[in-house]
C-alpha cells in the first residue's frame, strides 16, 4: 500500500483514474471471488513436471481436462482458503534447492501462473519462488496470508550445496500472499547473531529458518504452525506473528514418539493427528493455546506403513493411506477427539497398488487415493456411517507418473 502525503487538489484525478485502473485489474485478475472448482482434484506425481486437472462427475468418475506445467518433480500442493490461489511444491528429486509455482484458480478450476502483485503490476508470468534444499511440505496458514514450507535439507549438511549454507540444512520458508494477485514474496527469518549478507532487508536471495532437524509434515491452526519431525519423534509448534515471521523463543515441542511422518488437522482446528509409520498407527493430540500437544487416548492401529492422513471435512471421519498394506484404514472421530475403528476397516483399494496420499472434495461425498505403483487414482464412495465402497469404472488414470499427492478445492 502507498501512503499518500501532501496532496495537492491537482493531482486529485490522477488518483481517481488509478483507483480504477486498479479496480480493473483485481477484477481481471481475481474475477468474483475465487475459481469454481468444487467438482475438480488436482494430481501431482513425482514423474511429471506438470499439474492434472481432473474433473469429478457427479458419481465419482474423474475426467481429465487440462494439465499446467509446474516444477521439477512436484510432490506437494496447498489450495487458499478462498479458492482463489494455488501453489505448488517442486523437490527438484530432493538433490538441490526447491521450489513453489504460483496459480490463479480460474473458472472450472482451471489454473493459470500468477502474473500480478500489488506493489509491482501485471508482469511476466510468475517463476517458482525459492525454497530450501529437498522440501517435503507446504501448507497456507487459514487466514490465505502466509504459505509455509518445510525442507529437509541434506544429509550430512553439505556447505557447497549453495552459496548460502542456510538453505543446505532443514529449514522453514516462508511466503506472504499477494491478496490480489497471489503471487508470493519471502519473508525473511530471524537469525541469530550477525545475519548473512542475504537476510538483510530488501535482498533477493532466500533467508528461510534453520532448524534443528529435518522435517517431514506441516499444520496450521490460528497463528501456530506445527511442525513434524521423525527423526526425533516430535511435533514443535512456532508461534507466527502478523507479518509472518515466526517466533522462535516460544516454540513449544511435544514429544508423540515413533516417527511422525503424516499431520491432518480436524475442521475445528482443536485436533491434530499424526501417523507413525514405523508403528503402523495414528494418534490424536489436542492443541493447547501455546501450541503444546495432549493425547488423546492410546495410538490406534492402522494398516502397514501409513504415509496420508485425512480428516473428512464434515470432522466425522479420519482416514489413513496405508501404503504397504495397500488399503485404507477408517476411523469415526468424536467430539472429543477419540478414534474409533469403523466396521469393515481397513479397506482394500486394489491388488497390486501403492497407496501413497488420500483426500476428498470440499463435499466429502468421494474419497480419493493416489496409487504411486500403478499411476492411478482410487475413488471410494462415502457413506453416512463412513464406510467405503469403489465407484464404478474405479481405479482412474491419473494422468502423471508416480502420483504423489492430490487436492481438491
Amino acid at each position: 500500500m502507498v501512503l499518500w502525503q501532501k496532496e495537492c487538489v491537482r493531482k486529485r484525478p490522477l488518483l481517481l483514474w488509478a483507483a480504477i485502473l486498479a479496480a480493473l485489474v483485481i477484477a481481471v485478475v481475481c474475477g468474483c471471488g475465487g475459481g469454481s472448482g468444487g467438482n475438480i482434484l488436482y494430481a501431482l506425481g513425482l514423474g511429471s513436471p506438470s499439474v492434472r486437472i481432473l474433473q469429478i462427475s457427479s458419481a465419482g468418475a474423474l475426467i481429465g481436462i487440462d494439465s499446467v506445467s509446474t516444477g521439477a518433480s512436484p510432490n506437494a500442493m496447498a489450495i487458499d482458503p478462498l479458492v482463489r490461489f494455488a501453489y505448488v511444491l517442486s523437490s527438484s528429486g530432493g538433490v538441490g534447492l526447491g521450489g513453489v509455482s504460483q496459480y490463479v484458480v480460474g473458472k472450472g478450476g482451471r489454473l493459470t501462473v500468477a502474473t500480478f502483485s500489488s506493489t509491482g503490476g501485471t508482469g511476466a508470468a510468475s517463476t517458482p519462488v525459492v525454497t530450501g534444499t529437498n522440501p517435503a511440505a507446504i501448507v497456507e496458514d487459514t487466514s490465505g496470508l502466509y504459505v509455509f514450507v518445510a525442507s529437509r535439507g541434506t544429509n550430512p549438511v553439505n556447505p557447497s550445496c549453495s552459496p548460502i549454507t542456510v538453505l543446505c540444512g532443514p529449514s522453514i520458508s516462508v511466503f506472504a500472499v499477494d491478496q490480489v494477485g497471489g503471487t508470493l514474496l519471502e519473508v525473511k527469518q530471524p537469525i541469530s547473531g550477525t545475519p548473512p549478507p542475504n537476510c538483510l532487508p530488501n535482498q533477493p536471495d532466500p533467508c528461510p529458518l534453520g532448524i534443528p532437524a529435518a522435517p517431514n509434515a506441516l499444520a496450521t491452526t490460528g497463528k501456530l504452525l506445527l511442525v513434524a519431525v521423525p527423526g526425533t519423534g516430535q511435533v514443535s509448534a512456532y508461534p507466527f506473528n502478523s507479518s509472518g515471521v515466526l517466533d522462535t523463543t516460544n516454540v513449544v515441542t511435544t514429544t508423540v514418539g515413533g516417527s511422525p511422518s503424516a499431520m491432518a488437522l480436524d475442521p475445528s482446528g482443536k485436533f491434530v493427528f499424526v501417523t507413525d509409520p514405523a508403528a503402523n498407527t495414528v494418534a490424536a493430540f489436542s492443541i493447547g493455546s501455546s501450541g503444546a500437544l495432549t493425547a488423546v487416548g492410546s495410538p490406534v492401529a492402522t494398516g502397514t506403513t501409513p504415509v496420508s492422513v485425512h480428516v473428512q471435512p464434515s470432522g466425522n471421519f479420519l482416514y489413513t493411506a496405508n501404503r504397504g498394506s495397500g488399503d485404507i484404514s477408517a476411523f469415526s472421530l468424536n467430539s472429543s477427539g477419540a478414534l474409533t475403528p469403523l466396521s469393515g476397516s481397513p479397506f482394500t483399494v486394489l491388488p497390486g497398488n501403492t497407496p501413497t496420499y488420500v483426500t476428498s472434495g470440499g463435499s466429502g461425498t468421494f474419497l480419493f487415493v493416489a496409487n504411486g505403483g500403478t499411476n492411478n487414482i482410487t475413488v471410494f464412495a462415502v457413506d453416512s456411517s463412513g464406510a467405503l465402497k469403489q465407484v464404478t469404472g474405479s481405479p482412474f488414470a491419473s494422468g502423471v507418473l508416480n502420483p504423489i499427492a492430490l487436492a481438491s478445492p
